[in-house]
């Protein structure tokens, strides 16, 4: 039953890379502090990026605010989890409720539905529904508006630019971050200091047509980096999702459908009874 633990790690890797903020780390891009220069660190390359003008981040962000995705109360996405370790496709489903909560539905071909996360403004559960146990981390300790920290996560998960905590790119959050020209033809937005979480950095890289092209972040004391990549198509999109541990690194993907707005809803797990508490090591046995 390994590939039924690995749904389950697979959907925890999708909520984690929501759940903090962190730093953009790649094997071309090297990151500054504001104020100091950033340079390209491609193997084949020395090219220097250079900081944008303000003229330049100004219509930057006006282009990227206008691609916003409209307002909505509640919506859900369907899709394909694809990850290492799964020897199969897993249907997904994921509904959320703006400010309130995000639920991660897993089904395996013949089995049914097999694992759940469900997050709310407090706290993420973790569900086996194989064994019928369940695990609780709890945000008790972020020192942010919980409501709001969860609206911005959902709108990065949607390929929004969002400062946890903060809200969506506005010219005033703009002009706190560093933008940063690469000669990729992308653009690294670098936060400043007072748009961070405590102990992890984050950045957005756009692409040439102002669209998020992956959000990168990193937990300091773990040295665990999480980077999270956008693909768009005609009739849907596709999450990426990379895992850098320190001796390990673990990839995926969420082949998804666009939004459906005021979906049926999924609700949350009934635990009651029929379910068991139990630590994340005794969660992942099955």
């Amino acid at each position: 039953m390994n590939w039924m633990k690995n749904i389950l790690v697979a959907l925890v890797a999708l909520v984690s890379a929501f759940e903090m903020s962190g730093q953009v780390v790649s094997d071309s891009i090297a990151i500054c502090p504001p104020g100091e220069s950033a340079e390209a660190m491609g193997p084949d390359s020395d090219s220097v990026s250079r900081l944008l003008t303000l003229e330049e981040i100004a219509v930057a962000t006006d282009t990227i605010i206008a691609n916003y995705d409209s307002d909505w109360n509640e919506l859900s996405m369907q899709g394909k989890l694809n990850f290492d370790g799964l020897p199969m496709s897993v249907s997904i489903k994921i509904y959320m409720k703006r400010g309130e909560s995000i639920i991660l539905s897993a089904r395996a071909p013949f089995v049914g539905e097999v694992a759940r996360v469900e997050v709310c403004q407090d706290s993420v559960i973790l569900i086996n529904k194989h064994s019928r146990t369940y695990n609780v981390q709890s945000f008790v300790d972020l020192e942010v508006d919980k409501k709001a920290y969860l609206t911005d996560l959902q709108d990065i998960l949607l390929g929004q630019v969002a400062f946890p905590g903060h809200g969506r790119l506005t010219q005033e959050l703009a002009s706190l971050s560093q933008w940063i020209a690469l000669p990729t033809e992308e653009t690294l937005i670098y936060p400043s200091g007072s748009l961070q979480v405590s102990g992890t950095e984050y950045g957005f890289v756009m692409d040439s047509i102002c669209q998020l092209q992956s959000f990168v972040l990193m937990l300091k004391k773990a040295n665990v980096v999480l980077e999270t990549k956008y693909q768009y198509g005609d009739k849907g999109w596709t999450l990426g999702i990379e895992i850098s541990l320190p001796k390990k690194k673990l990839n995926g993907d969420a082949q998804l459908s666009y939004p459906e707005y005021n979906p049926s809803p999924l609700e949350f797990t009934d635990l009651g009874s029929k379910y068991r508490k139990v630590d994340f090591k005794a969660l992942m046995k099955f």
